[in-house]
């Protein structure tokens, strides 16, 4: 009986020695590796299975983009051709003047000059004629005149820091400042420096100059600074008594409408502030209205009819942030997106929706192609230029 006990016993032992032991490396193991996968996942190694997942959703991301790099490096003074049917600009690696469809196929080399430390392009309205910025040494600028057509450069003359065309594109408006005298101006000249005029005085050291489409005006007001309470002038181009548009606002820049019945405007709530927002006002100063739109109109661009403006509303500010001073000096980028907003009314449209931006952009200087399918538009993260197509 007693063997019969023992037999029964050593057999149940066999049983359960023989479950722990499959149990241990049928079931177990994987156990195991899934807890050393989640060790590794928390010390920065991508689990196979998510990192595969990952890849999938970055390239769909990258197929439902609706965004496009149009050059492969750096440019500077990217615009669309007098006749709208491509796009110029200037590679910032050696100053090349490049040709290039909608899509950044280089159709031809306009110019192999050589530029360097480029800061600035101010086209004229034909495009045939540049006026150049340069910054040979920190905080010293240096103006250049390029002739497209003739291929011709000439350095303009000294004690300038703002420069732009006249509305033809036949004369340069120029601030000057008089080392003798202290005295600062708003001047005209012909390009190569001949016939100049003096218009008026002013009494700030950075200015912004923009001639009114459509007008003899000039409208001037200072560099845009939190810091600095704005007032935005008028000058005819044949000179007289300058006339005051807007005061006592802050952080203060301007872009007209192509028919310069309007400016949109955007400022800072109050000295050394931190919200912006955009507004529009009429050539006269008045009729001055919120679009309660927070961005800023180097980050715009009108239609061709002066009913809509196309702007990057940008994200991810710090709340520590000085605008549009952290901005301008790069302490600061954004991560934008896309809007429509229609002037008469304040209603915004959604150009493109945030899941299919694909990425992260810092939008500079955009600029619609003429039946206005596409934005483009240059990322101040990485410089190069980049092509939004709207539906």
């Amino acid at each position: 009986m007693s063997k019969k006990i023992f037999a029964i016993s050593t057999l149940f032992l066999v049983l359960v020695v023989g479950s722990i032991f499959i149990y241990n490396f049928a079931f177990k193991k994987p156990a195991a590796s899934d807890k050393a996968t989640t060790g590794n996942a928390q010390e920065g190694v991508t689990p196979a299975k998510t990192t595969a997942k990952t890849d999938s959703q970055k390239e769909d991301a990258k197929n439902n983009s609706t965004i496009f790099a149009v050059s492969d490096e750096p440019v500077f003074g990217a615009a669309l051709s007098a006749d709208g049917n491509s796009l110029y600009y200037f590679l910032k690696s050696n100053g090349q003047l490049n040709q290039a469809d909608f899509d950044g196929k280089l159709g031809k080399v306009l110019s192999t000059e050589q530029f360097t430390n480029l800061k600035k392009i101010i086209w004229n309205k034909p495009k045939n004629k540049a006026i150049i910025r340069t910054e040979p040494a920190p905080g010293k600028s240096r103006f250049l005149y390029f002739d497209i057509s003739g291929k011709s450069v000439f350095v303009l003359k000294e004690n300038l820091d703002s420069v732009a065309w006249s509305s033809l594109g036949d004369k340069i408006i120029y601030k000057y400042y008089d080392p003798k005298t202290k005295k600062r101006t708003v001047s005209t000249a012909d390009p190569d420096g001949k016939n100049w005029s003096s218009l008026t005085e002013f009494n700030y050291q950075g200015v912004e100059i923009s001639p009114i489409p459509g007008s003899s005006d000039i409208s001037f007001w200072p560099s845009p600074n939190a810091f600095i309470s704005t007032s935005v002038n008028l000058i005819s181009f044949g000179g007289g008594s300058k006339k005051e548009l807007l005061k006592d606002r802050y952080g203060v820049d301007l872009l007209w409408s192509p028919d310069g019945k309007m400016s949109a405007l955007s400022y800072t709530d109050q000295k050394g502030g931190h919200t912006t927002d955009l507004a529009i006002m009429n050539s006269s100063g008045g009729q001055l209205k919120t679009l309660a739109f927070p961005s800023f109109v180097s980050k715009c661009a009108w239609s061709g009819d002066s009913r809509f403006l196309f702007c990057a509303l940008p994200g991810n500010i710090p709340d520590s942030a000085v605008l549009p001073n952290d901005w301008q000096e790069s302490k600061i980028s954004t991560s934008d997106t896309f809007w429509k907003v229609e002037v008469a009314n304040g209603r915004k449209e959604r150009l493109v929706d945030p899941e299919k931006i694909g990425g992260s952009y810092d939008v500079l200087s955009p600029f619609l192609s003429k039946d206005e399918k596409n934005l483009f538009f240059v990322n101040k993260a990485d410089g190069k230029l980049y092509k939004l197509v709207l539906n």
